[in-house]
């Protein structure tokens, strides 16, 4: 009982503490002056439709970008065990896009990103683990594109190609 009465305030103080300092979730609170919206895509059906969900999320008012992608994905065998069976597998995502606004392409840009991984037997647990490493690639090429609008916002003189 006296544990009880002793972590009830100090729960409240730990609360407290964490809303005083102005504890946000880092994407959650953060708040553009723009928004993105998917012109042209082609490439992976997958990881266009994520980052064009992703980038939908933008709700800035003051510009609008339009952004053409194009993305492809490889899986490669990074290498083998002794009996010629993968071991370590990669996954290599490919994207090229151009920030355009009013019909000038004001950057234009070609970014790879990639992962490694240990194969498994289990073949569902592999594609869902796949899946998450793909999730994960796909947010940094989107902050990539959200970080160039960004920058084009705070210098607009600057011409990213």
């Amino acid at each position: 009982m006296i544990k009880k009465v002793f972590n009830l305030p100090f729960l409240f103080i730990i609360l407290f503490f964490l809303n005083g300092c102005g504890f946000k979730p880092i994407l959650l609170g953060t708040d553009y002056d723009f928004s993105i919206k998917v012109g042209n895509s082609s490439g992976n059906e997958y990881i266009n439709s994520n980052i064009e969900n992703k980038l939908n999320a933008l709700k800035g008012i003051k510009k609008t970008f339009n952004v053409d992608i194009i993305s492809n994905e490889s899986k490669n065998i990074f290498s083998k065990d002794s009996k010629g069976d993968p071991a370590i597998l990669e996954i290599v995502i490919n994207l090229n896009y151009k920030l355009i606004e009013g019909g000038k392409v004001l950057v234009n840009r070609s970014l790879t990103q990639r992962s490694t991984y240990n194969n498994i037997s289990d073949k569902f647990e592999l594609s869902k683990s796949e899946e998450i490493l793909k999730d994960n690639l796909i947010e940094n090429l989107v902050s990539d594109i959200i970080n160039s609008a960004s920058n084009l916002i705070l210098n607009p003189m600057i011409n990213d190609n």
